[in-house]
């Protein structure tokens, strides 16, 4: 949609576009003719959680937990259970008022509440004598703001707030759970949930503000939201706090009950093993065991030696036994021999016999073995009376006593090491499992006091971090909420200027879906889209233009543009003595089809040619329109949506064709057989025998009504009739596609009934009375500054 088109749709609904903006802008002035004021207040509060101070020294700053941190901060603000408190607080401030106080609420809204809240919900208020300390024992001097009232007791105040905090509690039917449910404007969680709180930008601010129809309540909501928060938040944080506190001493408790158990268990280890220093005396054992060792060793070293010795002096002392057997064989053997000499003396004595020489011989034989027998003893017996030393065998005799009461000595003493080598075992068996037992109690001695150090390390920590939040949680109203004086600016205004652009956009949204979504053949652009075929001309919807716009001149051109269109259509088969056939036809009724013939055959007769008109016996009577310009239509600015029968182109047929010239066929067999417009029956009046120059036939709508095929191929022009407002149906379509197949070159379309806005499209600009201004304005609209009408 182009510029300029858009500002002549608006145009074309001007009237309702500016009406009815107005009257709903009217209607929106009379509904808040009486508004209901609304005070405003706000107030600050400093939590130091992004730049406050804090004990741990190196603590840097944490983006996503300072985030975090004025999350929790605004959900406790925004939680249910902060402002069922908040309300609570706030109808016991005004229960305890014994008369309005524009400083807590004012007359009007105090009697209105006095009439709502039941007489058995004063039973649960707690009255008292005025107060002389008038400091709010709830808030401790956090807000400045006072939120109990002179006249009352701070006592009695947070008495009858935990009377109503426990009515609330007990069930769901109870006035005050009701009262705080429901939609009341002041008491309910709804309103208490309109407090709005945000963080101040990137700053340790947070912004409370509230809006509401009554002053005092205003700030007193704001008032006691400050100290419900400042509580929670502190309770919140210092209990977490203390709950790690209290986990860590629970924890070191438990730790130093251990360590002591198990110390008790190495006390009475050491005594039962006369354990002093196990490691010291361990060391002592093993060292006086490895020189008792040493020493053992060396003394069964000596005792080896010594048994040797005595053993070597005792060989030597049994030889003197081979000496006496020596010297008993050497004096046998002497004895021996002087009998041998004896024996061979008298032998030789008796010479002279064989056998006694013999027997000689023999005999000094033996007593030669005897010498030499003797001679070897002597030797034997010297080698026996001394040592290997030479040494007397009589000086060996001492020395062996000496040696054997050397072995016998260490023998004792061997004996006496055996013994103390197995007390020293014993000892060895009860140190070896005691030092392992130790270690085990040492190791978890060394755990136990680890465990003991981790936690008290943790409990340091806790009561570090403890500090920390005390000072974290240590919320302050840097900007108490103030007592509105002036209510908010009425946004009538405001509401009544919406209203209207809100009308004027919906009313302009809705004409242009219409316009975006309308599916009617609308002009020839259009038309020529849907039906896929050739236009010969549009002809415009006629109107009561009531003198504004020449209509009469505007049709006599479309008309000329469509003879001229029709002659060019024609130009090839003119011959002479040749009629040209022009075939009407529509696929439903009521398309104009009637109107347009007469009309062509009135221009071809005005230009010398001899026509013939042909209507169908079906043709209704014409149907005079009864739509009236209703003054509904003249206040919305519409043009007038009568016909304007007066209309030289509605002009009856008779007016510019005799009888010859127009005549109807009957609608028969004859017309479905017909292959010229000479095999139709004419009705009632005789056929002219010559042949016209132009036979326009109409035919009855084919929606209803079979058309004859022959008929139609054999026209030299067959033409479409349809209406600019009809919506072009899938039916219209196959009938169409049908007669395509027909005549598929020479088929063209006539739109009927066009707006003048589309006629522009063929014509140009209509001729209108414009001022001066408005060109100008079309002008620049349409982007053409320096066109000029004329040379």
């Amino acid at each position: 949609m182009k510029l300029i088109e858009f500002i002549k749709l608006v145009l074309k609904h001007k009237v309702i576009l500016v009406m009815i903006p107005i009257l709903t802008g009217f209607l929106a002035m009379l509904l808040t003719s009486n508004p209901k004021h609304s005070y405003y207040s706000q107030t600050m509060l400093y939590t130091g959680l992004a730049s406050g101070s804090s004990i741990e020294m190196d603590k840097s700053f944490n983006y996503f937990a300072t985030n975090i941190a004025f999350d929790n901060l605004l959900n406790i603000i925004n939680s249910r259970e902060t402002q069922e408190e908040v309300a609570v607080r706030l109808l016991s401030q005004h229960l305890l008022l014994n008369e309005p106080n524009s400083k807590f609420i004012s007359s009007k809204t105090y009697n209105e509440i006095k009439e709502d809240i039941p007489q058995d919900i004063y039973k649960y208020v707690i009255k008292s004598n005025p107060k002389t300390d008038t400091i709010n024992s709830y808030s401790k001097g956090e807000s400045t703001i006072n939120t109990i009232p002179q006249s009352v007791d701070s006592i009695a105040y947070e008495k009858t707030v935990a009377n109503l905090m426990d009515l609330m509690k007990s069930d769901n039917t109870n006035f005050v759970y009701s009262l705080l449910n429901y939609d009341h404007p002041y008491y309910s969680i709804e309103a208490i949930s309109k407090v709005k709180a945000i963080r101040v930008t990137t700053s340790d601010l947070v912004k409370l503000s509230y809006e509401t129809d009554d002053p005092g309540i205003c700030q007193q909501t704001l008032a006691i939201f400050n100290e419900v928060c400042i509580k929670k938040y502190k309770d919140l944080k210092e209990n977490g706090s203390d709950a790690v506190i209290k986990y860590f001493q629970a924890q070191l408790s438990q730790s130093e009950s251990k360590l002591k158990d198990i110390e008790s268990v190495l006390l009475k280890f050491n005594q039962e093993n006369s354990i002093i220093n196990y490691y010291e005396q361990s060391k002592a054992v093993a060292i006086v065991k490895e020189d008792m060792d040493v020493e053992y060793n060396k003394k069964r070293a000596e005792l080896a030696s010594s048994e040797a010795s005595a053993k070597k002096l005792e060989q030597k002392l049994e030889i003197q036994e081979l000496v006496q057997d020596k010297s008993n064989r050497i004096l046998d053997n002497k004895k021996r021999l002087g009998e041998l000499n004896y024996e061979i003396a008298m032998h030789e004595a008796k010479s002279g016999d064989s056998k006694n020489t013999q027997n000689v011989e023999a005999l000094k034989k033996q007593a030669s073995l005897l010498q030499d027998e003797i001679k070897s003893s002597v030797a034997q017996l010297y080698t026996y009376q001394n040592s290997v030393e030479g040494v007397p065998i009589s000086k060996v005799l001492p020395e062996w006593v000496d040696k054997v009461v050397e072995t016998e000595g260490l023998k004792a003493k061997i004996e006496v090491m055996n013994k103390q080598n197995s007390e020293f075992q014993q000892q060895y068996a009860k140190y070896a499992p005691a030092g392992a037992n130790l270690k085990k109690i040492e190791r978890q001695i060394n755990v136990a006091e680890q465990e003991y150090l981790e936690i008290l390390h943790g409990l340091n920590l806790a009561k570090l971090k403890y500090q920390d939040t005390q000072l974290s949680s240590n919320l302050k109203a840097v900007d108490p909420p103030y007592f509105p004086l002036k209510p908010i600016p009425s946004k009538r205004k405001i509401i009544i200027i919406a209203v209207v652009l809100m009308s004027f956009i919906l009313l302009l949204g809705t004409v242009l879906v219409m316009k975006f979504f309308d599916d009617t053949l609308k002009n020839v652009k259009v038309a020529e889209d849907k039906l896929k075929i050739p236009s010969m001309g549009m002809f415009s919807k006629i109107f009561k233009t009531n003198n504004k716009i020449d209509l009469i001149s505007i049709q006599e051109r479309l008309l000329d543009l469509f003879m001229q269109n029709l002659n060019h259509n024609l130009k090839p088969a003119d011959t002479a003595n040749n009629t040209k056939v022009i075939t009407l036809f529509s696929t439903q009724k009521n398309e104009g089809k009637t109107v347009i013939a007469k009309n062509i055959a009135r221009k071809l007769k005005h230009a010398g040619k001899s026509v013939l008109v042909l209507n169908h016996s079906n043709l209704n009577k014409p149907e005079i329109s009864s739509n009236q310009f209703t003054l509904l239509h003249r206040l919305l600015g519409y043009q007038d949506p009568r016909i304007d029968y007066n209309h030289p182109f509605l002009a009856q047929r008779s007016d510019y064709l005799n009888e010859s010239e127009s005549m109807s066929y009957e609608v028969d067999e004859a017309y479905f057989n017909a292959k010229t417009y000479n095999d139709l029956t004419i009705k009632g009046v005789k056929v002219p025998t010559q042949h016209p120059d132009y036979v326009i036939i109409e035919l009855p709508n084919i929606l209803d009504t079979n058309y004859p095929a022959d008929l139609i191929a054999s026209s030299n022009l067959p033409l479409l009739v349809c209406r600019s407002n009809r919506l072009w149906s899938k039916a219209d379509e196959n009938l169409l596609n049908n007669i395509k197949e027909i005549v598929s070159s020479s088929l063209q379309f006539i739109i009927n009934g066009v707006e003048l806005d589309e006629v522009e499209a063929l014509l140009g600009e209509l001729p209108k009375q414009r001022s001066n201004f408005r060109k100008r304005i079309k002008n620049i609209l349409r982007f053409q500054f320096y066109t000029k009408s004329h040379i």
